[in-house]
């Protein structure tokens, strides 16, 4: 089983604050051929201490997770490849093929790249590739990325004003736009931004093709319909954090248990019954995690 944790979970496990240990979990899932999901945001988040200068309890808790058995999501890279897919089947005339689609890498590193590119550390004057280094580890790539750019451990807060406004204004419509046709005003708008081609046939009948079944582009609908379940809750304010945690949820059908923070799941939920779908690897914390291991 694939078993995608919440920062918070690892957190927790990593300071000793969880009902079971991480050498405990780390037994288990190893016993019965289980993996951790990680993210470079799930990742980034539990890296939040080194805007403190902590760098030591950073790299401590990075290594400590090195004991799981691990495999890595490039959550950013999702929607391209399943766009991608959409585009091929809906040119070929034929289904959606969710196989086509593997997000996963064996390490950090090869799991950044929303394009998939080779990844590069520079040593003196040569550029090498991080498929070429052994022992290239979790901690070893966040201070690597901290050190040349910390401004991408801050995307999210960078753009928390714009998403607050972003949501406000759609909470302010008068009319709110059907959903089926906002999903193809959104596809039309993102295919560049992604660099990706625009269908043979239109992008508007593609768009509307991929609505018609949320088994296409499963993680870009899941989002989708998400986040206007977050924007219908006037009551809750938008927040950086809310950035996060919807770009993870791209990873959810592409793993068997998923752990986000209370709220976001319920959204989640809710999208999935609407859409008529079933996803019940959305539980809800750790220990429904490992109650589902038991």
């Amino acid at each position: 089983m694939l078993i995608y944790p919440d920062s918070s979970d690892l957190i927790n496990l990593c300071r000793g604050k969880s009902t079971v240990s991480l050498a405990e979990l780390a037994q288990k899932l190893d016993a019965d051929s289980h993996r951790v999901v990680l993210s470079l945001d799930t990742v980034i988040e539990l890296a939040a201490p080194l805007r403190n200068g902590l760098l030591l309890e950073v790299r401590r808790d990075l290594n400590q997770l090195e004991q799981l058995p691990l495999i890595f999501v490039n959550e950013g890279r999702i929607a391209n490849l399943e766009i991608e897919e959409a585009i091929r089947a809906f040119e070929q005339h034929r289904e959606y093929d969710s196989t086509a689609v593997d997000p996963f890498a064996r390490r950090l590193a090869d799991a950044i790249d929303i394009f998939g590119a080779r990844q590069f550390i520079t040593n003196g004057r040569m550029r090498v590739p991080t498929e070429m280094l052994v022992n290239y580890g979790i901690a070893e790539t966040v201070l690597y990325v901290w050190r040349s750019d910390p401004l991408a451990f801050d995307v999210q807060r960078r753009r928390e004003e714009a998403w607050i406004r972003l949501m406000d204004n759609d909470r302010s419509m008068a009319v709110i736009p059907d959903l089926a046709d906002h999903f193809a005003t959104a596809m039309a708008r993102n295919l560049p931004l992604r660099r990706i081609r625009s269908p043979a046939l239109g992008t508007e009948k593609f768009a509307r093709w991929v609505y018609e079944s949320p088994s296409r582009c499963p993680g870009v609908r899941l989002v989708y319909e998400t986040q206007h379940r977050l924007r219908r809750d006037t009551k809750t304010r938008a927040r950086a954090s809310d950035l996060i945690d919807l770009s993870r949820i791209h990873a959810v059908p592409y793993v068997d248990l998923f752990v986000t923070d209370s709220a976001m799941m319920m959204y989640c939920r809710q999208a999935v019954a609407e859409m008529g779908a079933s996803y019940p690897q959305l539980v809800g914390d750790l220990q429904a995690v490992i109650s589902h291991l038991s």
